[in-house]
């Protein structure tokens, strides 16, 4: 596994911002990064009409601004995706009918309305093939999906416990597709990351048990901000799972022997991201993209694919797709989608990002104050503009209890520089800058000497930092 942040990210920069409001992030600190004017909004729709789906949109709502114009997000979706899109996507049957229209090969399905009997629904599917899924209409995130059924009894069975335990009218009977799983993210007419999909599973030592396997493999998702609340849960459908394989959580399996542990690849229920984006077979390319342009004004959005040599089918389209999964999978190579989705919306800004990678802002403290309903919206102050020089200097003397940190904070803001200043408890202090303006950078080793009136100053240590910054110069405390 490769290391878990890519060199634009830091465990700093996205430090309590989690599930899909690190969607919003990584979005927004993309357009931010290239001067462009970012804004979180409290209640996105007294600004713009903006289709918000989900519950608990706060924190995932933000507007980016240039000089010639402007464009509203919501998570991973901005505003060139219509509302008309969002609606057909959302709705598995509508979409289905758009797929059929434009040639692009899907699954053949049936929708079964609320209250339709058993015997109505055992004879709508009679042309389907078992085995066969069932899925609700407008679920997400894997809800509600029962795959592999075999028979009429296990059918009626899964509609029965999928209406009984979610809050689903309408669903969708389809023929199961077996085969390898991908997410394919489109912009455009172009594929910019494709992850594969693979049903939680371990891999044996020839040492250690199923049940010890899985608790490695939790504290390695752990450590990726995406996986972190996507774990494998030891349930009675593992269980079972495992029983039809004739092992059980004691089982040791032999070395690099893979054991799956569910049916679905879906990342929520242990599923693994593995980037796939180099190796993606043409075929699946071009399904994805013909998906995207089969729904009318859809211009980037997340792809779900079937694929197993033989056939390969488009299951679904989600255009508020999780881009995350792609920025930090579990295996290979880190994808900047948020990136390619910038270039599309303000194609004028392309590059500008990528030199200012190591600024950021404190986006838990915009989070706190939009949960707590202090402000309606609120706009970051800019990012530097221009590559960012930084240099950390480490200020010795006479230099603590004598109001020299509060004085280097008024002198860097004086600048327009960003960074800290803290206590060391060797009596020293440390002060990091960083800005667009090499020399006022350097020339604040010379600031750091004069002092505050109060400080005696004795020597200033220069050295490089190429760390990450955070927009704006705090004190922060003693370590």
């Amino acid at each position: 596994m490769e290391k878990t942040f890519p060199s634009w990210l830091t465990k700093q920069m996205i430090r309590g911002v989690r599930g899909f409001n690190l969607d919003a992030y990584v979005m927004a600190l993309e357009g931010w990064r290239r001067g462009l004017t970012l804004t979180w909004y409290y209640d996105l729709a007294e600004f713009t009409n903006l289709k918000i789906i989900g519950f608990n949109p706060i924190g995932k709502s933000f507007s980016l601004q240039s000089t010639q114009k402007k464009h509203y997000f919501y998570r991973s979706r901005g505003d060139k995706v219509a509302n008309e899109a969002v609606n057909i996507v959302q709705d598995k049957h509508l979409t289905k009918s758009y797929f059929k229209k434009h040639g692009v090969s899907s699954p053949e399905g049936v929708l079964i309305k609320k209250g339709i009997t058993e015997n109505v629904i055992v004879q709508s599917i009679g042309h389907l093939c078992y085995p066969l899924v069932v899925k609700p209409v407008l679920g997400s995130l894997g809800k509600g999906v029962v795959t592999n059924i075999q028979s009429e009894k296990e059918l009626l069975n899964s509609v029965a416990y999928v209406r009984k335990n979610f809050d689903y009218d309408d669903l969708l009977i389809e023929e199961h597709y077996t085969g390898e799983e991908y997410r394919v993210y489109v912009v455009a007419d172009k594929v910019v990351a494709a992850t594969k999909r693979v049903p939680a599973n371990i891999v044996g030592d020839g040492k250690s048990s199923i049940s010890e396997l899985i608790e490695r493999k939790n504290r390695a998702r752990k450590e990726n901000p995406y996986l972190l609340k996507k774990l494998i849960k030891v349930d009675d459908n593992l269980r079972t799972f495992l029983r039809n394989q004739d092992l059980t959580l004691e089982s040791i399996p032999a070395k690099n022997k893979q054991v799956f542990l569910k049916g679905q690849s879906n990342i929520s229920a242990g599923g693994d991201p593995i980037d796939v984006t180099d190796s993606l077979s043409n075929e699946i390319k071009t399904k994805a993209i013909h998906a995207i342009e089969a729904i009318p004004n859809l211009v980037h959005a997340g792809v779900d694919v079937i694929s197993n040599g033989k056939r390969t089918a488009v299951i679904e389209v989600n255009a508020t797709a999780e881009v995350p999964m792609h920025i930090f999978p579990l295996e290979g190579k880190a994808r900047n989608v948020p990136e390619k989705i910038m270039d599309y919306y303000f194609p004028e800004t392309i590059g500008l990002a990528s030199i200012n990678a190591k600024i950021y802002y404190n986006h838990r403290q915009i989070l706190r104050l939009l949960r707590g309903k202090y402000i309606n919206n609120i706009e970051i102050a800019n990012a530097p503009v221009g590559k960012l020089y930084a240099k950390r200097y480490v200020i010795s003397g006479k230099v603590q209890g004598v109001g020299f940190r509060r004085w280097i904070r008024r002198q860097a803001i004086d600048r327009r520089l960003h960074g800290y200043a803290r206590n060391l408890k060797n009596g020293n202090v440390v002060v990091v800058v960083g800005g667009a303006n090499k020399s006022k950078v350097e020339e604040f080793k010379e600031v750091c000497l004069i002092g505050s009136k109060r400080a005696e100053v004795k020597s200033v240590k220069e050295f490089l930092w190429n760390k990450q910054i955070k927009v704006g110069f705090e004190i922060r405390k003693t370590r």
